[in-house]
């Protein structure tokens, strides 16, 4: 399992646990959003994370969707969208964020995604924080298509303490 992915394995899995007490600590909260961190020896991990205002088809039994915007301190690593849609996604198909006009592909892997290079990030983030929505598109490993939309007001507010979080 990469790097990656097991971090964001851990950050939800505490998050739907119910554990944000004793692990991950919010560090604000701002409209739609949250910014959060967590300490794992060394390694200080921060992120600004949202909930969907609303979920396509409302029917579907699912875990929690989230879409969080990552740094961590150790690998030095800024800016990493990643998304959940609280299912295993179909394999070798990618999700799709819109925000406007603009359409980011991630891929997946189990129940997550993400922006598979930094320039995608740079530029997903300057969405986000022009932007009023996000809408994820995704397709379950069962072949049901989910439409997650999130607003992104508060994100700029998230995003900016996270990161500095992140630089102490």
């Amino acid at each position: 399992m990469s790097i990656k992915k097991s971090i964001l394995c851990l950050l939800v899995s505490l998050l739907i646990a119910g554990q944000t007490s004793a692990a991950i600590q919010i560090k604000g909260k701002f409209k739609n959003w949250e910014s959060h961190f967590t300490k794992q020896g060394d390694d200080l991990i921060c992120f600004a994370i949202s909930m969907p205002m609303s979920k396509e088809p409302k029917n579907l039994n699912r875990a929690e969707a989230r879409i969080f915007v990552t740094f961590r301190t150790r690998d030095n690593i800024q800016d990493e969208v990643s998304v959940t849609g609280g299912y295993p996604y179909k394999k070798n198909i990618p999700v799709n964020v819109r925000i406007g006009s603009n359409n980011f592909k991630f891929s997946s892997s189990e129940k997550f995604a993400w922006l598979p290079g930094k320039n995608d990030e740079i530029k997903i983030v300057r969405q986000m924080k022009k932007g009023n929505q996000a809408k994820v598109i995704g397709i379950s490993a069962r072949g049901n298509k989910t439409t997650d939309t999130y607003s992104l007001l508060g994100f700029t507010d998230a995003y900016n303490s996270a990161k500095n979080q992140c630089k102490k």
